[in-house]
């Protein structure tokens, strides 16, 4: 009697053993199954991008050269395209350079004196494109057009002029792509420098809303709210928040600070480049030691929610429109050895990197579509700029072009275009790259 009970004592003690031991593995399985089972039940609105599996597509392709010898001769004088966006609409902005005559003072009786001269900023747009060179919609043959083809058209539309000049400091800005835009889908979009910003209604040509900065502050950039009644301040002094209507602009006695401008061993840390999350509840930015990027950052739009994505181990990198980073790394010279490029998407719900890309190819600057979807890169092909358009997910190239030099480049909304402002056959182009696709 007295062996059974030592045996039965033997076996529960090995019991309880084993179980102790197994606990670790049962609680990750078990968080493993919860994860997977949360991910599983998000709707593919809120999906974040670098949980979707790859799907195959079929891409359909169509390159547009946008007449713009409009620009030559206007009733503003020559304007000179700097940059170029394309609306979902296909409505084209243009941002162009212009001189402006200085009139000669009614005082001034010196038959020398010759009038002067100001650099500014036009605001132009290109509507009601028309496109000629299609297929026929009822051309049986164009189902058998290979996947990726590209169909190349001209096109050409109706030219309007914002009949004001645009000044403060927005021609370098322009220039030194020290700035920020944002299209926001309804007919308007939002640019802002460090001097000031407005939003403007492409529909009706002018500027329906001007942001007046407070005084004392010296601005990097500032982001207005998807709601448009918030606008985040990137600051020396600190990073800002300020609400505002109609009847209450923006004043300092109406701005919230959110993060803190310090100096770390005589290095300054600062926030800048904000970008709005799709609820307007966080904000998030880059964070600067002195000019050079050191992490990622999100806030919330309230005091006291601050925190540094330091699991984001890496300097370049994009916000994405669905609340998801970006990310890429690049050799900085064409001769390095190994991966030139590799890519992937970081998750802020569980601080993780998913790279997803790698190419031998080095990329000296890219774009990346709004939600991810899609990657255009420059790279050198001999004395020619290669442009490449590729399925982030898939790896697959969707079309290339090649071009003496390449100036602006940039996707709609939508990510179904790309518009490409660069030098071919020595003359300046514009030309409008329409992606469409169907899953298999």
């Amino acid at each position: 009697m007295r062996e059974h009970k030592l045996l039965n004592a033997l076996v529960y003690f090995i019991i309880i053993i084993t179980v102790l031991m197994l606990s670790p593995l049962i609680y990750k399985l078990a968080d493993a199954y919860s994860n997977s089972s949360r991910r599983a039940s998000v709707s593919s609105d809120g999906e974040n991008v670098s949980e979707r599996n790859a799907k195959t597509r079929k891409y359909t392709v169509t390159d547009s050269t946008i007449d713009i010898s409009g620009l030559r001769n206007t009733d503003y004088g020559t304007l000179s395209l700097i940059r170029a966006n394309i609306t979902d609409g296909g409505d084209i902005i243009l941002f162009c350079s212009a001189r402006l005559e200085i009139p000669i003072p009614a005082n001034d009786e010196d038959p020398h004196t010759r009038p002067g001269y100001e650099d500014i900023v036009r605001i132009a747009s290109i509507k009601n494109i028309a496109v000629t060179g299609e297929d026929d919609e009822n051309d049986d043959t164009e189902d058998n057009v290979p996947d990726g083809a590209v169909t190349e058209n001209e096109a050409s539309g109706v030219l309007e002029i914002y009949q004001r000049p645009v000044r403060n400091n927005f021609l370098e800005s322009l220039r030194d792509n020290d700035y920020i835009f944002k299209d926001y889908g309804d007919g308007t979009f939002f640019l802002s420098n460090s001097r000031t910003a407005f939003l403007f209604d492409i529909f009706s040509m002018r500027i329906s809303s001007n942001y007046t900065y407070p005084q004392n502050y010296n601005i990097y950039q500032a982001a207005l709210s998807n709601n448009k009644d918030m606008l985040a301040l990137a600051t020396e002094e600190g990073f800002f928040i300020g609400s505002f209507s109609p009847s209450m602009p923006l004043n300092a006695s109406g701005m919230k600070e959110l993060i803190a401008t310090v100096t770390v061993g005589g290095v300054k840390m600062s926030a800048r480049n904000p970008v709005w999350s799709n609820d307007d509840e966080r904000i998030y930015y880059k964070l600067y030691a002195d000019n050079y990027v050191r992490n990622a950052g999100v806030t919330t739009s309230s005091p006291g929610g601050n925190e540094q994505l330091t699991a984001l181990d890496c300097n370049n990198f994009l916000f994405l429109d669905n609340d998801s980073i970006f990310y890429y790394f690049s050799s900085s010279t064409e001769t390095s050895p190994g991966n030139s490029f590799r890519c992937g998407y970081f998750n802020i719900t569980e601080k993780k990197m998913n790279e997803v890309m790698k190419s031998q190819v080095f990329y000296s600057d890219i774009a990346v579509s709004s939600k991810g979807t899609h990657l255009a890169a420059l790279s050198k092909n001999g004395n020619m700029t290669k442009i490449s358009i590729i399925d982030i997910r898939t790896k697959k190239l969707i079309c290339s072009s090649l071009y003496e030099d390449i100036s602006d480049f940039s996707f709609s909304p939508d990510e179904k275009n790309v518009i490409i402002y660069g030098r071919v056959n020595n003359r300046r182009t514009l030309k409008v790259i329409n992606i469409d696709w169907t899953e298999e």
